[in-house]
Parts: C-alpha cells; sequence; structure tokens
C-alpha cells in the first residue's frame, strides 16, 4: 500500500511506514541502510478501498505530579550561554536537568507487555550522532499536560506499535523542560527506535509538538542544544561534522527527513537545524579536548582505546571515561590513567574501593603483569592466570 504526504517539501509516493502500519512485531533498527522510496505519479485507475483501519486511542490519566513533574541534573552547574574552551577545564558540558521517568510517571510495567525480552534495555556501541523529530502534538498543551503527554506516546509506541519502550531517547517541550525518554539510563547509549535503520550509534531527542504547522520555541530550541552537547561533549563529538552512519553520509546534528522521505520533524525545526549546530557548538566550547581525552589520543585514539560507552562523567574521586577497550580515569591528584583488561573487569567489581584510582599503566613483571594504584596493586599471574589484589597497609 502507497500514500503520498503533502508535508514533505516534495510530493513523495511512498510505502506506508512503521509510523501508520500499525503493531510491529520488532523495533525498528535495521543496520542495512535507507528503506528505499517509490516516487513520481500515482498509479492511474481507481483507488483501492482502504480496510480494516484502525485508531489506537490512548488514555494516559492525570497524576498529582503533572503540574510540575520534578527534574534532576548533574551536581556540576551548566556553563550556560559562552563558550568554554576545554583545553583549560577538566569536565566537558554539563547535564542539564531532565525531567525523569520516574518524575513523569512511567508504568515500568509496560515494558514487559512484549515480552520478557523488552524488559531489559539494549545498548549500542556508542554516541556518534543525534537526530531530532517532532512529535506531531497539538502545538497549544499547557505545562500540566506535558508528563501526560508522554506517558500516552509511551503507551502507543509499546502498545499500539509493539516496541518495548518510547522510541525517543529524550523528549523537549515547548516550555524549554527536557524529559527522559527511553529506559536503560541517560548517561549510557541506549538503542532508541527513532530513525530506523539510523538508530545505531546515535540518539534521538524529540521536540513536543507539530512543527510543519508552527515554529519551534526560543526554550526548547535552547534545551534541545543543551541536551545534545552534553551527550555530544561526554562522547568527544563535534556538532558540525559529516559522518557515515548505517552507508549514509549524514551531518551529525541531522533531522528525521535526512534519512527517509518524511516531513519530520516539520519545516520549521529541520529550518532552525543550523542555528542548533551552532548553538551546540557555543555550548561545548571550541575543542572537546578535556584531560581524559587528550590523554586517549596520547595511547592511539580510538583505534586503540575504543569508542566511548559511558562518556566523560564526574566520579567521587574526579571523573572517569568507559572506552570499548578500557577505562580512564583521572584526578588532580593522579592524571590520567587507563585499566584494561582482566584489571578493569576486577576494578570494575570492586567499585570504589581502597585501591583508589589507578597511578601507573599497567606494565611487564617477572611472571605477570602489574598497575598500581593509589592503595595497593594488581598483580596478573601468568601461571594461573588469575588476578590479585595487594593492598597498602593502613597506617
Amino acid at each position: 500500500m502507497r500514500i503520498i504526504d503533502y508535508c514533505c517539501p516534495r510530493k513523495v509516493w511512498d510505502h506506508i511506514s512503521d509510523a501508520l502500519a500499525g503493531r510491529l512485531t520488532h523495533e525498528p533498527s535495521s543496520p542495512t541502510g535507507p528503506v528505499p522510496s517509490p516516487a513520481g505519479p500515482a498509479p492511474a485507475g481507481p483507488a483501492p478501498t482502504i480496510r480494516d483501519a484502525r485508531v489506537a486511542l490512548i488514555q494516559p490519566g492525570t497524576l498529582a505530579t503533572d503540574a510540575e513533574p520534578p527534574a534532576t541534573a548533574q551536581a556540576v552547574p551548566s556553563t550556560a550561554t559562552q563558550a568554554v574552551p576545554l583545553a583549560v577545564s577538566a569536565a566537558p558540558y554539563a547535564m542539564p536537568p531532565v525531567v525523569t521517568r520516574r518524575g513523569w510517571g512511567a508504568d515500568e510495567r509496560l515494558r514487559d507487555y512484549n515480552g520478557a525480552a523488552c524488559a531489559k534495555p539494549k545498548y549500542t556501541s556508542t554516541v556518534q550522532a543525534a537526530f531530532v523529530h517532532h512529535t506531531v502534538d497539538r502545538n497549544d498543551y499547557t505545562r500540566t499536560q506535558v508528563a501526560a503527554m508522554v506517558r500516552g506516546m509511551y503507551a502507543y509506541h509499546v502498545k499500539s506499535r509493539g516496541w518495548c519502550d518510547l522510541g525517543y531517547n529524550f523528549l523537549v517541550d515547548r516550555f524549554g523542560r527536557a524529559f527522559e525518554g527511553r529506559y536503560g539510563g541517560m548517561h549510557l547509549p541506549v538503542l532508541g527506535a527513532h530513525t530506523g535503520s539510523y538508530n545505531a550509534n546515535s540518539f534521538g531527542v524529540s521536540l513536543i509538538g507539530n512543527y510543519e504547522t508552527a515554529a519551534p520555541s526560543a526554550a526548547s530550541l535552547e534545551m534541545t542544544a543543551r541536551i545534545i552537547a552534553w551527550k555530544m561533549d561526554a562522547n568527544y563529538r563535534s556538532p558540525r561534522t559529516t559522518l557515515i552512519l548505517a552507508g549514509t553520509k549524514l551531518l551529525s546534528i541531522s533531522g528525521h527527513r535526512d534519512t527517509t522521505a518524511t516531513a519530520c520533524p516539520g519545516k520549521n525545526l529541520y529550518a532552525a537545524l543550523p542555528w542548533l549546530r551552532q548553538r551546540t557548538h557555543i555550548l561545548m566550547g571550541k575543542s572537546v579536548a578535556t584531560e581524559i581525552y587528550r590523554f586517549a589520543l596520547r595511547l592511539g585514539g580510538f583505534p586503540v582505546v575504543g569508542q566511548p560507552v559511558w562518556g566523560d562523567h564526574a566520579t567521587r574521586t574526579g571523573r572517569a571515561t568507559y572506552f570499548g577497550v578500557r577505562d580512564i580515569h583521572w584526578s588532580v591528584a593522579t592524571g590520567p590513567h587507563s585499566v584494561m583488561g582482566s584489571f578493569r573487569t576486577l576494578y570494575r567489581k570492586l567499585g570504589d574501593s581502597r585501591l583508589g584510582l589507578p597511578i601507573t599503566e599497567m606494565y611487564a613483571v617477572k611472571g605477570g603483569k602489574r598497575q598500581n594504584f593509589q592503595g595497593g596493586s594488581m598483580v596478573y599471574h601468568t601461571a594461573d592466570r588469575k588476578v590479585y589484589v595487594q593492598y597498602k597497609a593502613l597506617s
């Protein structure tokens, strides 16, 4: 079946997308590239009769917290409106306030609705790009209606589209408030269901409203820039570069329509993307080079340390980034050092232990390998292939 979308810049005949095709048996996350869309005039002759059309009616209800859902943020204050060269700062751009799933009233039992496999979040390798969307909702909603609207989208994505969870990673309302989308940890590369073949190694931010018919508010654009700046800076990405994603050359901040024939995110929001890229760049500063990033480059860059998985984040004693191959920890006292292999596995398991932070890299010793920490050492014995922890004596 084919439809014509009069909202697009050009009239395009397309197969009905997953947005209109009813319940899906899987989420749109194929890594094989864009789905081809036939273009040209409509087929001649009488149109077939549409049968068995369905309308999804969602009643999200109301909660006591809907009036003003509580937001959470990292303790580090945001560098609000001016560029801060990260070469003089150990920390990247800070996480802005975000209303959590608990804050907007997510019913986590829904994640079991399409099977037990959906209950556990899925992760992609890293974050390289951001895709901007709109939800095509009414534009005159009030502050107190937004939480219920997000719950409604959640229920629709799960019950009507057959997805595991909300498709988007983040949502932003017209008042400039951000909302946590898909479950799994806002700081991690959670695999969403927002841009079909391009979900891997990206995240989706959707502005609540219809931006084919209205212009996005300044507050919503500013918060969108802040969310993207936080995610990209923590993962050492540039907001003004191009990359190859699912075989397609794209800008690192793109609209949904850049990947397939759709009007999303609406002509007015799409026209604001150049401003959004520039604003994100300003918020991040002229460099994404934190102490950890510069150390990663000295080690050989991403080919050696792996892609960022848990981006540059604050810890109790400093900062850390978990890459695919190594974890790099930094503090003023120790400087940056990496932990890898079986040492990394045990170090993560020990958590915030007496060992403290690493003060050397792993090095060879007779019969194995060793790495020194503030509070002791880890030693790998080649003979039995085990790692042993040696703590310093307590004074």
